[in-house]
């Protein structure tokens, strides 16, 4: 092949182009917080833009009152998504963990595919995302085979319906020691490395002031992220601000906001190497701002 001048210049403007674009198409890491007092977004809308912005947040896990009408919720979407934050709906209890209450689980799952159906392109929610926790009832303690077996049914009977409307990403939160916990019908296969399969993206409540060393964030989601790296799965790891009456090592609360930025920064790198590492989560939008410098 000859190369001219002029085929030279279009070659090289093309490599340039590549090269410049390279590093943009990456996918940006997530920076999540949840929001769960959603009066906030009619009291506080420009503050919560604001905040995220400013601290980098592009994902807010904004829990969902069904019982309020659509129009409540479009102002924000629509401010947040032109700020380029995406919204996803966050609902959950412990008791939606039994089979019993499975409709409250797909009564959220309809309300937010209906919204955005109705909903303009700018004023929609870009995922559900589920704190459902069953590991606090009662029945967890008398018979955790039987919750684990009825969560797994909740969890692919709201995924299968979910994943039928593919703008819709799918995520939940789970405690880093379900690790330990296993299938009652497949004893080989932990609770957590079956939930990472059946979510687009899981949030690791890794909550600990330290990311290196023993009892750290690091050392808690090794298996975690070694499944999802395996399963082409999306991990997101996240830190407490709340103060904690179970000790000073599980909350950022005591040191305050700038060693925990140190902090998460550094997780970052240390996670990096890893494909299924998709950034990091701040619990919650109404202790972080709050907390100390």
């Amino acid at each position: 092949m000859r190369f001219t001048s002029r085929s030279f210049s279009i070659f090289a403007l093309i490599s340039f182009f590549v090269f410049l674009t390279g590093f943009s198409s990456e996918d940006k890491k997530i920076k999540a917080t949840w929001i769960w007092h959603t009066t906030l977004i009619a009291s506080e809308p420009d503050q919560i833009i604001s905040f995220s912005k400013e601290q980098g947040v592009n994902l807010l896990y904004l829990r969902i009152d069904i019982s309020r009408k659509p129009a409540y919720y479009q102002a924000f979407l629509k401010k947040a998504n032109e700020a380029g934050i995406k919204i996803h709906a966050l609902s959950g209890s412990p008791a939606w963990g039994l089979v019993e209450n499975r409709s409250r689980i797909m009564a959220l799952v309809d309300w937010v595919i209906a919204y955005n159906q109705a909903a303009a392109n700018g004023e929609k929610f870009s995922g559900i995302h589920f704190d459902i926790e069953p590991y606090l009832l009662p029945e967890w303690k008398t018979d955790q085979a039987s919750v684990v077996s009825q969560w797994k049914e909740n969890v692919a009977a709201y995924t299968e319906r979910v994943k039928q409307y593919p703008a819709l990403e799918i995520g939940c939160d789970i405690p880093f020691w379900l690790d330990k916990i296993y299938l009652p019908d497949d004893s080989s296969t932990a609770l957590s490395k079956w939930l990472i399969s059946k979510h687009d993206h899981v949030t690791i409540m890794s909550y600990r002031d330290r990311v290196e060393g023993p009892n750290s964030i690091s050392s808690l989601v090794t298996e975690e992220i070694g499944w999802a790296d395996e399963l082409g799965k999306k991990i997101v790891l996240a830190v407490e601000t709340k103060e904690s009456s179970e000790g000073n090592y599980i909350s950022f609360y005591e040191e305050g906001k700038a060693y925990m930025d140190q902090m998460l920064s550094r997780l970052s790198e240390l996670m990096s190497s890893h494909p299924s590492f998709a950034g990091t989560a701040i619990h919650s939008y109404e202790h972080w701002t709050v907390l100390k410098p």
